[in-house]
């Protein structure tokens, strides 16, 4: 049995690291191929907590790997995240060699304002089952602003970090609490799976490194933690090749050391890896800037 002070230990340390969570993440799952999608009616009541303006009337539909719920107007919506998070799920496992254990769950919003009337993804859920306290983190939250590419961003990196949470911690709190090494991880991983690099992101850090703004990496992920979890996993697939990338995750988990990990890959400590990056952006983008004529 878990023991509830050591529970609530983690949770509280969990909650003050949270600036600085900045790795790690995964994905996977089948293709949509000619399965059909059923729309059925969801008990499941969402947004307890906050004041709601109006009542969500749920309902979902049900594919191979996921239950995408919606509310009022929100079918087509709800058909193409489905689709795509089919679609999507396959690509993302390849590349963190993990699958879902189970169906997962989608609420889809039909807009941001509906969103901000719920506590969906807020913090850590819990569930007693059978006596013991599971830690149940199998579903995402996407809205629809008007842009597709975003949603679609979206679900993949919700899809990666349902995967992620799985890796490094299971389902069982017991497993989840006794992995403490570990609360300096997931959003770069997730941010780097859902979208691997672009010339955006690039400009976005070469501004930053350029800025002279930050002495040590720990002062860069405190400010701009997602982009430097991003660009972290985009330096080791850069220096250290693609597939050492989800392998330092696995790693991570087995030896629960980010010294270890980074050993067995890089032949470094962790500190000295993150030093490197900060060395190696900066002579790469003064490189750059130095090739270039007036």
């Amino acid at each position: 049995m878990v023991n509830l002070n050591k529970v609530i230990s983690f949770i509280n340390m969990t909650y003050s690291m949270a600036k600085f969570r900045i790795f790690f993440t995964t994905l996977c799952i089948v293709l949509l191929a000619s399965s059909t999608l059923s729309a059925q009616v969801n008990t499941v009541e969402f947004g307890k907590n906050r004041v709601q303006y109006k009542k969500f009337k749920w309902q979902y539909y049900q594919t191979r790997n996921f239950n995408t719920y919606f509310n009022q107007n929100g079918q087509e919506l709800a058909k193409f995240v489905a689709q795509v998070a089919e679609e999507e799920a396959p690509k993302i496992e390849a590349f963190t060699e993990y699958s879902l254990q189970r169906r997962a769950n989608i609420i889809v919003y039909n807009e941001f304002a509906d969103l901000q009337q719920s506590n969906i993804g807020l913090g850590i859920d819990w569930q007693i089952t059978g006596g013991a306290t599971q830690l149940v983190n199998n579903k995402m939250v996407v809205y629809f602003n008007g842009d597709h590419a975003h949603l679609k961003k979206q679900i993949r990196e919700g899809i990666a970090r349902i995967l992620t949470d799985n890796i490094l911690f299971g389902d069982d709190l017991g497993e989840f609490a006794g992995n403490q090494a570990l609360l300096d991880l997931p959003d770069g991983y997730v941010a780097f799976a859902g979208e691997n690099w672009s010339t955006a992101l690039d400009d976005e850090l070469k501004s930053e490194i350029l800025s002279g703004t930050y002495k040590n990496f720990y002062q860069f992920a405190f400010d701009k933690p997602l982009l430097a979890g991003h660009s972290f996993w985009h330096y080791i697939e850069e220096k250290y090749k693609k597939e050492n990338v989800t392998y330092l995750l696995y790693l991570a988990r087995v030896y629960k050391n980010l010294n270890r990990a980074c050993q067995q890959i890089c032949k470094k400590k962790f500190k000295e890896v993150l030093a490197d990056f900060m060395e190696f952006e900066d002579d790469k983008y003064y490189k750059d800037i130095s090739r270039r004529k007036p």
